[in-house]
């Protein structure tokens, strides 16, 4: 067994990180200027979710070609249609002010499907709640946009950035105060004195007509020079902001960067410091499909920022968040979950959870494998990995007093579990704050 090319890649994995934090952000003297000025949240009361991944049934979920896309996701694709309606119908019966969808509306960026995710989340808005949504990567020119049939799949049509914006005119996009010429960000003023910086951070421009999605994420330097433009004159019309992308902008977890760098947006300490040098406390995010909340403060003055990241409605435990902003500039934030859809009443739950905890279990054997892993020691490492992650995408994590142990394994599994120790500690370390039910100081 030739070891040297994958012993290459464990130190390179080890010694690298795989996206950039960025430096500091150098204020400029308008925004000195304003740094004493305050803008006082309004009382809203608001609902997040992200990642529905909607596919369209009508698209083939039988057959050895879906089966085996199946085996290699983790996704609840089948119910997403369920479960989207699920999550509108829960959203829509509580008093909210507006609705957040932090991007990857589509399982692959199926024109269908993003048709369907329109006429669903139409409902909400006719029930007088007005929904603004975000890009994700899977959602533009993606050349993984395919129908199933028996052993085969077939290309079908995905969307480009302008047809996206079309199809979701109803969801930001048409009430937009303004919109960033170079990206699908945009700005948006929910309820009176409360502005939403709406950001495109993914770089589907990159991928043509129709490419291989990029995970990774960034915000180009024009769409950086517009936020900006746009948070002095929400400084100088005294408006508060909040903020909604796809990829995170604080590390959810030590070595976060290290090992997940794709699901962090790229210059993420930088473009941090710039929101809260701003004076934005909240970013709500999505794309690991944790429920996760993780905190950044910065210096010169002292702030901190907030990554509110909303798990996916496909992925076990289906949650989403309702945010209250109340008179005393605190924002209680408290996690709700989809238990019950259509087809599978209160068996859903238990199928939830087991679907991503064998789905994880089939992804970390096919990593151990590449890593030349022996398949025997699979039995004892894949179940330990799964169960750190699921308890990371559920929140609030217990760390055990052992995260990753084996018997009778060789020189060879030790290696690769030592190089991928950190991960799994950092799946089960809690960074404050609290992740489901929580309160935020709003003036810190």
């Amino acid at each position: 067994m030739r070891y040297g090319p994958v012993l290459a890649a464990l130190v390179a994995l080890i010694l690298a990180g795989c996206a950039a934090s960025g430096g500091r952000f150098e204020p400029s003297a308008e925004l000195r200027e304003l740094r004493a000025v305050r803008c006082d949240y309004p009382a809203a009361r608001f609902a997040v979710f992200s990642d529905p991944h909607l596919y369209p049934r009508s698209l083939g979920t039988t057959g050895p070609a879906f089966q085996d896309y199946l085996a290699r996701d983790r996704k609840l694709l089948v119910e997403s249609e369920a479960l989207l309606d699920a999550a509108v119908e829960e959203i829509g019966a509580l008093d909210v002010d507006f609705v957040l969808v932090c991007g990857d509306l589509t399982k692959d960026g199926e024109r269908v499907g993003h048709q369907l995710a329109a006429e669903k989340l139409q409902r909400l808005v006719d029930a007088g709640k007005p929904v603004f949504v975000v890009p994700g990567n899977h959602d533009i020119a993606n050349a993984e946009a395919l129908r199933y049939q028996g052993r085969h799949s077939f290309p079908v049509p995905t969307v480009s950035g302008s047809e996206f914006a079309e199809i979701y005119a109803s969801f930001g996009y048409a009430a937009a105060l303004e919109r960033d010429p170079d990206s699908l960000s945009y700005l948006a003023e929910p309820v009176p004195g409360l502005w939403l910086l709406a950001l495109d951070s993914c770089r589907w421009r990159e991928q043509g007509e129709r490419g291989d999605p990029i995970t990774d994420g960034t915000i180009y330097p024009a769409t950086r020079d517009w936020m900006e433009t746009v948070l002095i004159r929400a400084k100088r019309q005294g408006k508060a902001v909040i903020a909604a992308l796809h990829h995170g902008i604080v590390e959810h977890y030590p070595h976060n960067e290290k090992f997940y760098g794709q699901y962090l947006v790229d210059d993420f300490g930088y473009l941090g410091d710039m929101l809260s040098a701003h004076g934005v406390r909240m970013v709500f995010t999505g794309h690991f499909h944790a429920q996760d909340v993780t905190a950044r403060t910065f210096a010169d003055p002292r702030r901190t920022l907030y990554d509110i990241e909303t798990g996916s409605t496909v992925t076990a435990p289906c949650p989403y968040r309702v945010v209250t902003i109340g008179p005393r500039q605190q924002a209680r934030i408290r996690s709700r979950f989809i238990t019950d859809i259509e087809g599978h009443g209160r068996d859903f739950g238990a199928l939830a959870a087991d679907n991503v905890y064998r789905g994880t279990i089939r992804l970390a054997d096919g990593a151990l494998a590449k890593y030349k892993v022996p398949a025997v020691d699979w039995r004892q490492l894949s179940p330990q990995i799964a169960r750190a992650y699921v308890t990371h995408l559920a929140g609030d994590e217990k760390r055990p007093a052992l995260v990753l142990q084996a018997a009778d394994v060789g020189w060879w599994t030790r290696l690769v579990m030592w190089s991928q120790k950190d991960l799994v500690e950092g799946w089960y370390t809690d960074l404050p704050p609290a992740d489901n039910d929580l309160c935020i100081d709003l003036i810190q």
